[in-house]
């Protein structure tokens, strides 16, 4: 019921917010630590829903502004049990792209849209991200008309041997929407790793670890430990460098992207990926659980409005 009522309310172009009672008694005062942090989530959940900017980090001096941050990730659906056939058949995919457009300090303008994919076609996202920064910059107000000074995309679901035909097929894509001078990096950003890292004395490595130069020969790649659990081992994330200009050599990219990390709207504190991954693996699992994969979301209603967290 509640994927069917969020797909109601996405087709008209209405936020919506689900509130479960049955997690905390909140007229019980042995329970009001909890109540607190419930409620807070929901009122920075509403206050986002509805374009409020309630939190942002300091971007680098050296990038140029204005810039957008473009954050792209697929969710692959589970299979579903078909009665016609009666075995379980492959669901649609959905692609979900996330686009921030940064004018300063406190003040970015976002814009979100989800494509459905079959198997097989998740890397075909070139004439998808296209169309999605070319709406964005039309129906956002600040950015219209804007002239756009960099552009960073950090793109989740890629493997080691698709980094290469990726980049091939979607820097272009971004090229023709800000032009040839607009200087352009794209990182891949792995999480299904392997590699840890310890100290010398077998304890846990802390949060905002950086690691270089490790476990790619074509590539330039680092590893961030983006979270410190207390009981348990971190996985850090592998970024991949696959392409970055010449106008963003003096432009940190792993201090670009661990600020980022602090820039989750839906989490007070760093998570493992930039905000814009973040959101884009949230929207895409939001749209791969309705009926249609997100066929009948009014992206342009939604404009500047993270209606999915």
């Amino acid at each position: 019921s509640y994927s069917v009522v969020k797909k109601m309310f996405a087709s008209g172009g209405i936020p919506s917010q689900f509130i479960n009672f049955r997690n905390c008694n909140h007229n019980n005062p042995q329970q009001a630590r909890k109540s607190t942090i419930v409620l807070g989530g929901v009122a920075r959940q509403i206050l986002n829903k509805v374009g409020v900017v309630i939190w942002w980090t300091h971007v680098p001096r050296g990038l140029p502004l204005p810039a957008v941050f473009v954050g792209v990730d697929v969710f692959h659906a589970p299979r579903q049990y078909d009665p016609q056939s009666k075995r379980k058949i492959a669901k649609p995919s959905v692609a979900a792209i996330v686009m921030q457009v940064v004018h300063g300090s406190g003040k970015s303008e976002w814009y979100t849209e989800t494509f459905k994919r079959d198997a097989g076609q998740e890397y075909q996202l070139g004439e998808a991200l296209e169309g999605t920064l070319k709406r964005g910059m039309s129906r956002l107000p600040m950015a219209k008309g804007k002239t756009i000074k960099s552009c960073i995309m950090w793109r989740d679901g890629v493997g080691d041997a698709a980094v290469g035909p990726t980049a091939k097929q979607e820097v272009p894509a971004v090229q023709r929407v800000f032009g040839a001078s607009c200087p352009i990096a794209m990182l891949v950003c792995q999480k299904r790793i392997a590699t840890k890292f310890f100290q010398a004395n077998g304890q846990a490595m802390p949060q905002g670890l950086y690691v270089s130069g490790l476990s790619h020969l074509e590539y330039p790649t680092f590893y961030i430990n983006g979270t410190c659990p207390p009981y348990a081992t971190p996985k850090p994330v592998r970024y991949i460098l696959a392409r970055r200009d010449a106008a963003l050599a003096k432009v940190s990219m792993a201090d670009l992207t661990w600020d980022c990390c602090h820039d989750y709207p839906n989490w007070a504190g760093p998570i493992k990926v930039p905000s814009v991954c973040q959101l884009a693996h949230k929207l895409a699992e939001h749209a791969g659980n309705f009926t249609d994969s997100g066929d009948s979301i009014d992206h342009a209603k939604f404009a500047n409005r993270l209606y999915f967290l």
